[in-house]
């Protein structure tokens, strides 16, 4: 530590001392994991899933649990320069001498970070070049369930909830290091013996095909796990407390797992499925004790739908009843826009109100009914003129541009739509209301009824950025876009097969680093290593698949299938092509 954190800008990111941490001795651990977060520290530290994986793994007896995150460029420097290798925050033993690495690869643009973490901590890159020294490299959450751009690099994919298939991962591992097996047995056992984990090596995949297991002694489909015992698990409380900012300083309590909406282009609605609930007083019995573990005084409801909480008036409160008097402060990050909204703004006085965020994703009623998302203007409108009421400041919205079948029609009512609810804060305070509209461009993701669609092109983005530019000058709203290559990279890294290993081992070579971050974000890379590989990009994000014919997710077994996502695509379509009704008078 004093030949390197003292080099290190803030250094407080790579001490480990966080409140609430629980690594245990690794030498006296049967079986030694560690939670490798593939960006940096201010935001993995903030992680609500590795938190809970780390924390159930400490609680076996046998088995020990680290945590790393991925240095930013001038740390990454610092650490060769150095020569020290990454090594786990708390324990400061080196990712190398551990028996697991898990990967909470939860978004695309974070494909690189694990690379630079794998080389960082010396362990060969491609899992072909391991061998009985290496730990196994894991990889779960969402690209765990589009593996194959990223088969080439790790051992073992989780795809699912990790509470199952991790938990059983590390217990067959005891018994394989107990019997002394090798690495490639180790692996066939967790091929052949558990359900919801995948092993790349046992099957070839090439172009858009699916992968095909190379004997039938291998599973040619993989089973997506579920916890059937959340609605009865506690809220997790021992939230670690950083040392450093972090994008988060908060009790996280996840209230709901899955969503019941369903809209079309979610992947996460379709593959977290079914829905489950916490109980209110599990809920609230975790926010006592997370409150008085960290020292916070913010508590977030987290869900994809949190507004979907069958009791959430009621929830709120016992919590306002609970913590108004110690000034603790209560965020909902995803409330439903109708007259919910109104009651729940009146109800607590803590519910934070900087700003409220609606996410509409369609501009027209036409396209919020072609993508099942079920919120009308008038929900909309009504619910805003109640926010505006209960003392909130802003609003945010979020639209998806490049839907199926859009218009220029659709895309005027983006703005359209905004002003009409500026306007709606007149009838409370005389003013119109500040509206913040952020566009971003629809990536067709695997496992749902968009995954056969094709990704609008560079040209048409420009079109929708100048025109909604246009369409917003001399108004209140303000327009923000998500930018246009990271979106079409996404695309690449979700939808691709197993050749896109190669794009992203190219672009890491050449320099790709923190795609995420804007100021360290540069798609000249990425145009270089597409083209040096071959890859045909335009194929893969701007091209429509057949929808009878396999992906290369196809093997990937959610709660839903092709069947169901084929007949809610007919049913997008349908209303998309359907006439138009006719202008009430």
């Amino acid at each position: 530590s004093r030949n390197l954190l003292p080099h290190l800008e803030q250094p407080s990111q790579y001490v480990g001392l966080e409140h609430n941490a629980c690594a245990t001795d690794p030498l006296a651990a049967d079986v030694r994991c560690v939670m490798a977060f593939p960006d940096a520290y201010t935001v993995g530290i903030s992680h609500l899933g590795s938190q809970l994986l780390y924390a159930m793994l400490n609680e076996i007896d046998w088995c020990m649990c680290d945590r790393a995150y991925c240095p930013p460029p001038t740390g990454e420097a610092v650490f060769r320069e150095k020569a020290v290798p990454l090594f786990g925050w708390e324990s400061r033993y080196a990712l190398a001498d551990f028996d697991v690495v898990g990967f909470s690869m939860g978004y695309e643009l974070g494909a690189c970070n694990m690379l630079t973490m794998l080389d960082l901590a010396g362990i060969p890159l491609l899992a072909a070049d391991r061998d009985e020294s290496h730990p196994l490299i894991v990889m779960g959450d969402a690209m765990a369930d589009t593996p194959e751009p990223l088969a080439d690099f790790v051992d073992v994919v989780l795809p699912g909830d990790g509470e199952v298939s991790l938990r059983q991962l590390v217990e067959l591992l005891r018994e394989t290091k107990a019997a002394s097996l090798s690495r490639e047995d180790t692996l066939r056992r967790i091929a052949t013996g558990l359900e919801s984990c995948y092993v790349p090596r046992f099957y070839t995949q090439t172009g858009q095909d699916a992968p095909q297991p190379i004997s039938d002694e291998f599973p040619a489909t993989i089973a997506r796990a579920m916890w059937d015992g959340f609605a009865a698990s506690p809220g997790f409380s021992r939230v670690l407390v950083p040392l450093a900012e972090a994008v988060h300083e908060r009790v996280v309590i996840e209230v709901m797992r899955g969503c019941p909406n369903l809209c079309r282009f979610c992947q996460a609605g379709h593959t977290r499925l079914p829905v489950r609930l916490r109980s209110v007083d599990e809920i609230v019995a975790a926010a006592r004790q997370g409150l008085a573990e960290t020292g916070y005084d913010e508590i977030t409801l987290l869900s994809l739908s949190t507004g979907d909480y069958p009791d959430l008036e009621g929830l709120i409160r016992r919590l306002n009843e609970e913590f108004e008097s110690k000034h603790v402060s209560i965020s909902l990050p995803s409330l439903r826009v109708d007259k919910q909204l109104s009651v729940l703004g009146e109800l607590t006085s803590t519910v934070r109100k900087g700003g409220l965020t609606i996410a509409a994703e369609g501009g027209s009623e036409r396209l919020r009914s072609a993508i099942r998302k079920q919120i009308t203007e008038a929900d909309m409108l009504e619910g805003v003129a109640g926010a505006w009421r209960s003392g909130y400041r802003s609003v945010k919205m979020y639209f998806i541009a490049g839907l199926p079948g859009e218009t220029d029609a659709d895309l005027d009512e983006i703005i359209t739509l905004c002003r009409r609810l500026s306007n709606t804060r007149r009838d409370f305070d005389g003013k119109r209301g500040n509206i913040t509209a952020s566009v971003s461009w629809l990536v067709p993701k695997p496992h749902t009824p968009l995954q056969w669609e094709k990704m609008v092109d560079e040209d048409y983005c420009w079109h929708v950025r100048e025109r909604l530019i246009a369409a917003a000058k001399g108004t209140p709203i303000n327009i923000k876009f998500h930018t246009i290559e990271q979106s079409q990279l996404e695309s690449l890294l979700c939808r691709g097969g197993r050749e896109i290993s190669g794009v992203i081992l190219r672009a890491w070579q050449l320099g790709a680093r923190m795609d995420s971050w804007n100021e360290h974000w540069d798609w000249a890379i990425w145009q270089q290593a597409i083209a040096e590989s071959g890859v045909d990009f335009s194929a893969i994000v701007h091209s429509e698949f057949d929808p009878a014919a396999p992906t290369p997710w196809s093997h990937i077994r959610c709660h839903l299938g092709d069947d169901y996502y084929r007949k809610q695509r007919e049913e997008m379509w349908t209303v998309l092509n359907a006439e138009p009704p006719e202008p009430a008078e």
